[in-house]
């Protein structure tokens, strides 16, 4: 596999990542019981998967190897803009979850009910991080294509660019570390709010 195919497979992950999200918006909007805990995993996803890993693989080394070869320096730009509004959009979600976990001890501890007003904000980060995937994915995509298919990446740039994938793997808890996210994507597929309409 080489470099650009390897991000492109992290793109069907985060994928996952964004119907989860927004399955989870769609829940909370409706004012459906969805465990704290497990929106919480979402935003770990969100900030270590996406963020740290899959975005530190293209800003630490991909795109600097590629924005300055057949004019695509105003693309890469682009991306490192999107990844920034990724990463406020992450934020919000963060204060906004922390918020809700504040105000659901003080209004009702003891039910899976509570007041939309609550649930609304983090519904609503949710749904924005799932629209930011899916548009800013296929736009990658389409560069990534384009990479690709103009054969932009030499060989050997290639094999420095997946060593260089290894570090931000290792920068972002290392190979155990990815499983575990990969393993809690699955966990959040199966759990029955996801599975039920």
């Amino acid at each position: 596999m080489n470099a650009t195919q390897n991000l492109k497979n992290d793109h069907i992950t985060i994928r996952r990542v964004k119907e989860i999200a927004q399955k989870c918006s769609n829940k909370l909007y409706a004012n459906q019981y969805v465990p704290i805990e497990d929106i919480e995993i979402i935003s770990v996803i969100i900030e270590e998967f996406v963020d740290h890993f899959h975005h530190g693989k293209e800003e630490k080394a991909y795109f600097p190897d590629t924005k300055d070869k057949n004019g695509f320096a105003e693309d890469v730009r682009k991306f490192l803009i999107e990844h920034e509004l990724g990463r406020r959009i992450a934020i919000m979600l963060r204060r906004e979850l922390n918020e809700m976990k504040k105000k659901m001890k003080e209004t009702s501890p003891d039910t899976n009910k509570h007041d939309n007003t609550i649930l609304e904000p983090v519904a609503r980060f949710l749904k924005s991080y799932a629209v930011f995937i899916d548009e800013h994915t296929g736009k990658e995509n389409k560069f990534f294509d384009l990479i690709d298919e103009r054969k932009v990446i030499s060989k050997k740039e290639d094999e420095m660019l997946l060593k260089h994938y290894e570090i931000c793997k290792n920068q972002a808890g290392g190979e155990a570390r990815m499983q575990e996210m990969i393993i809690l994507i699955e966990y959040l597929e199966e759990r029955e709010w996801m599975k039920n309409k």
